[in-house]
């Protein structure tokens, strides 16, 4: 079992207990990652206070990207962060989904069988920035897009696009 409620899995207490961590990653003291063990950090990656990290199958972010405070990795799939990636604060990326069949309950904890968790994967290019609050699902982001704070990203991406909304809807072309 994992100790979510202490101060074993926050910030540079963590370091040690990660799958790998890279040259001049920054680890705020109030970030919390639970199930480190498949967790990899690229090289001068930073980690702002209050971000949560739950593993799932597991999270790698690349060299040199910025997670913003209070950003959540969460669900029990697989999150991929390319380099020099920022999310903007308050991001939240969601790597499963629940199934809503006849009779299945969408909440944990209810007993065997009751809830059937969906694992994805969120996969996420190189030089891409999030705006704030942004909510992304099991998708594929690619390389150089920019996403409008506040949008709900649901569908795969095109690299060097620009998205906003909810749901995000192209606007425009970035320049490579």
């Amino acid at each position: 079992m994992y100790k979510l409620e202490g101060i074993e899995f926050m910030g540079d207490n963590v370091r040690d207990k990660l799958r790998s961590c890279g040259t001049g990653v920054k680890i705020y003291p109030m970030a919390k990652i639970a199930k480190p063990e498949v967790v990899d950090l690229g090289d001068y990656c930073r980690i702002g206070d209050f971000v949560f990290i739950f593993a799932g199958e597991g999270v790698k972010i690349g060299e040199y990207t910025d997670v913003q405070p209070h950003t959540v990795f969460w669900g029990g799939g697989l999150t991929i962060i390319g380099s020099r990636v920022s999310t903007g604060p308050g991001t939240v990326f969601l790597s499963a989904t629940y199934s809503h069949a006849k009779g299945l309950k969408m909440v944990d904890g209810l007993g065997e069988g009751t809830a059937k968790a969906i694992g994805g994967k969120c996969i996420v290019g190189d030089d891409v920035y999030i705006g704030a609050r942004s909510v992304i699902m099991p998708v594929i982001i690619g390389e150089g897009a920019v996403i409008g704070a506040g949008s709900f990203v649901n569908k795969n991406l095109d690299p060097w696009g620009i998205y906003v909304g909810s749901p995000a809807k192209k606007i425009g072309d970035r320049p490579r």
